[in-house]
């Protein structure tokens, strides 16, 4: 029986975080639509003078999945804004240091971010605690939707420090 390389595992682990990638932007993308369509809804709902609970809150809890859920589909297309000052006039290995080094601080910064929105929802969850609207519901559910987002990008940032740490130097 014939082994497979390791590097095929490794290339099945890049492509199944990036369909979790993918996901998490198409998830994003769906709650813009939901956005839209809350805004929809309290405009209708107003012209007809009928009150339905929550729709403002809905619409923000929305937006926060939205740009939490972003973040790592983003990060992965490289659409975050990136300050080439320094390392767009550096080459070689003094590029690829730097890099690192950026790639190395980012992720300890989107793993603690991840840490405490855990912490955010595990006291949400933990003691019961309801959002102040008309609807009063668990707001640990929402808020595990931006820790969900956190989680992703904590992930898409590690594992491009890793991919990059791995890659033989590229630029000349």
């Amino acid at each position: 029986m014939r082994r497979k390389p390791k590097t095929s595992f490794w290339r099945g682990v890049d492509r199944t975080l990036n369909h979790v990638y993918a996901a998490c932007g198409y998830a994003a993308a769906c709650f813009l639509v939901t956005i839209g369509l809350l805004v929809c809804a309290s405009i209708v709902t107003r012209l007809f003078s009928v009150y339905v609970p929550g729709l403002t809150e809905y619409s923000g809890y929305a937006m926060a999945a939205a740009s939490f859920l972003a973040l790592a589909y983003t990060f992965q297309h490289n659409g975050h804004i990136r300050v080439d000052m320094i390392i767009g006039k550096t080459r070689g290995r003094v590029r690829r240091a730097f890099e690192l080094w950026t790639l190395f601080v980012a992720s300890l910064a989107c793993l603690y971010l991840a840490w405490h929105l855990g912490r955010l929802v595990y006291v949400s969850w933990r003691f019961e605690e309801r959002s102040e609207g008309a609807d009063a519901i668990l707001i640990w559910l929402p808020q595990s939707l931006a820790l969900l987002g956190g989680v992703a990008l904590a992930v898409c940032v590690v594992h491009r420090f890793v991919k990059t740490l791995a890659c033989k130097e590229r630029h000349g």
